[in-house]
């Protein structure tokens, strides 16, 4: 009878060890949204709370989570104490996105941790599966079906050739002579270049788009060259009027930029909502109509000409503070 006592007094302490093991520590993962259009970012945070003293093993991933979710951005792992408590949160955002539709499932992830370095015990905690679904950008079914063409191989000829071979040899004639020059002739004073005058970011954007209207080029049927070149009128004029460094940043990390700029919500929403189309016509392969296309010039000229007008009020205020 004793022995049987103790039998289940063990088991008893096993049960509220491993229940406060549980509660001591966890991994969470989040999605911020369960709906997504085709190809469209979204973010996932990972959580692990965890005694402070433990050691964990935080997971190192590659460029895709399963067959369907790719990452396009890892953020830093941080970590912060947790009030109150003996334990630690760390966390780190994942920036993902999907090409498939229909329902498409961010997988488990899994973190493996030990209660020290020394501990030869491995635990591990595993997230829940999260279900997103996911639309496709609407398809403008008036146009007519374009054929396929096949791929044709093309030979090399002696006639081809030719005209490459010729500027080899001019291009090799212009630098001996080059060369020669340089070796005899007489060392001449150094005359100083003028700098040529810097052109205003908002001179620029606004030839550049003015350029696009007078030639709608929402109307051309090249729509991934439009996106492209509306966007870089953006990124252009980001860059030369606040300094940002938006033609090395993808769409996320410019409306990051831009909301610490004091301009107004409506002009940020618009430069948002031209960047997120650009992203799936060139990488989800999106066909918008021609009232969109015409949009989307729209709301860039709207940004361009909101975001510099709050730039010269600033620079009025600056200017008045310095004469007080």
């Amino acid at each position: 009878m004793k022995k049987l006592c103790f039998i289940l007094l063990f088991c008893m302490m096993s049960a509220f060890s491993i229940r406060c093991e549980a509660q001591a520590v966890s991994l969470k993962g989040r999605i911020n949204v369960d709906t997504i259009l085709v190809g469209q970012p979204f973010d996932y945070q990972l959580s692990l709370t965890v005694p402070k003293d433990y050691n964990v093993e935080w997971k190192r991933f590659n460029d895709t989570l399963s067959g369907s979710i790719d990452i396009i951005s890892e953020g830093d792992l941080i970590t912060t104490p947790v009030e109150n408590s003996e334990n630690v949160m760390m966390t780190q955002k994942l920036v993902l996105t999907t090409f498939d539709t229909g329902y498409v499932y961010v997988p488990e992830i899994t973190m493996s941790y030990s209660k020290s370095l020394q501990d030869s015990v491995r635990y591990k905690l595993h997230t829940m599966e999260k279900e997103l679904y996911v639309k496709t950008v609407a398809v403008d079914t008036t146009e007519a079906f374009k054929p396929i063409n096949g791929v044709i191989k093309q030979h090399i000829t002696a006639k081809e050739v030719l005209p490459w071979t010729l500027i080899v040899i001019v291009l090799a004639g212009i630098a001996y002579l080059i060369y020669y020059i340089s070796k005899h002739r007489k060392t001449k004073p150094v005359v100083e270049e003028k700098k040529k005058p810097v052109i205003p970011a908002i001179v620029t954007a606004r030839a550049k788009l003015a350029d696009m209207r007078e030639n709608e080029s929402w109307n051309s049927l090249k729509i991934k060259d439009y996106y492209t070149d509306l966007t870089d009128i953006a990124r252009e004029y980001l860059e030369g009027q606040f300094g940002i460094d938006a033609v090395e940043m993808t769409s996320d990390e410019i409306m990051q930029a831009v909301h610490a700029l004091n301009i107004t919500e409506i002009a940020k929403s618009k430069l948002q909502e031209t960047l997120i189309t650009a992203d799936l016509v060139k990488f989800a392969k999106a066909n918008p109509t021609k009232d969109q296309n015409e949009e989307a010039f729209k709301d860039t000229n709207y940004f361009v000409e909101d975001s510099y007008a709050y730039f010269q009020e600033e620079e009025k205020k600056k200017k008045e503070e310095e004469n007080q």
